[in-house]
């Protein structure tokens, strides 16, 4: 008995190494929310979740790029509103010049005016409307929105000539030549409309791209999830075991230790009471 005492006593050892390796492992995946913490944890797993967590990151860069061009693209749709607006105000301006039988000298003045302010503000819009620090409707001034070729006097030698002039010329247009003031208006107001249309068929595609990469990263962080995370109710019932497999090995490992104390003094005793007790002539 005191061989299988022993033997028991050995085994225990190992037993309760592993339930306390065990709380270990349970402790640190609880307290993480990580169920790998080492590659030793998982090893398939790790391999899974770094490539999970390099598509994650991929498709995150892409969504901030997308939000980033799409607020671009907000801002310019904006400004060319704007712009919008005041063409109209400035084809309006050259129906009624050109209505010269009905017009006023003074309100044909007025017009000339009014539309040199609109160009100004054309100007400032196209100069100024930035998105992080960068010019996003340097393209949109007044002299790139539109030309037309026009036919005047040469002022030196008074022979008939042809000149392209732009619409930052309308203002001098709307009192020598109404019709092609009214050509480029038109011409700048389709130019205007034309990226309109075009940043808002972007913006859409933008918005319809990131619907389907946000389903991606939705997807793709459950499935991290499920091989990284935690399982807590699970994760708990491991710790509870562990420590109850704990405790009871070690208090079998401390009865089996009694038992086996009690059976070498047993023996002790024994050998001492024969030993008292044998023959004084064998003893000699």
């Amino acid at each position: 008995m005191s061989i299988y005492g022993l033997s028991n006593l050995t085994f225990g050892i190992p037993r309760l190494n592993q339930h306390r390796a065990d709380i270990a492992q349970s402790l640190q995946r609880l307290s993480t929310g990580k169920q790998i913490n080492r590659a030793a944890d998982d090893p398939t797993g790790l391999v899974v979740s770094t490539k999970l967590h390099a598509s994650k990151l991929s498709i995150e860069r892409r969504l901030t790029s997308f939000q980033r061009e799409s607020t671009q693209l907000g801002a310019q749709e904006g400004g060319l509103s704007v712009l919008s607006d005041l063409l109209i105000e400035l084809s309006e301006l050259t129906i009624s010049s050109a209505s010269t039988a009905t017009t006023t000298q003074q309100e044909q003045d007025a017009n000339t005016t009014k539309a040199s302010s609109i160009i100004t503000s054309i100007n400032h819009i196209a100069g100024s409307t930035t998105f992080q620090g960068s010019n996003i409707l340097s393209g949109f001034a007044a002299a790139n929105l539109g030309s037309i070729m026009v036919e005047t006097t040469d002022p030196e030698t008074g022979e008939p000539t042809t000149v392209e002039m732009t619409l930052a010329d309308l203002p001098q247009l709307l009192e020598t030549n109404p019709q092609a003031a009214q050509d480029l208006a038109e011409q700048a107001a389709s130019k205007v409309t034309g990226r309109r249309g075009a940043v808002g068929n972007r913006i859409r595609s933008i918005e319809s791209e990131s619907r389907v990469l946000q389903s991606e990263l939705t997807n793709t962080t459950e499935a991290l999830s499920g091989i990284e995370d935690t399982d807590y109710a699970i994760e708990s019932a491991k710790l509870v075991r562990a420590q109850i497999l704990e405790q009871a090995t070690t208090q079998t490992m401390v009865i089996q230790r009694k038992q086996v104390e009690s059976m070498l003094d047993l023996l002790t005793n024994s050998t001492n009471q024969l030993s008292s007790t044998a023959p004084i002539s064998s003893r000699s």
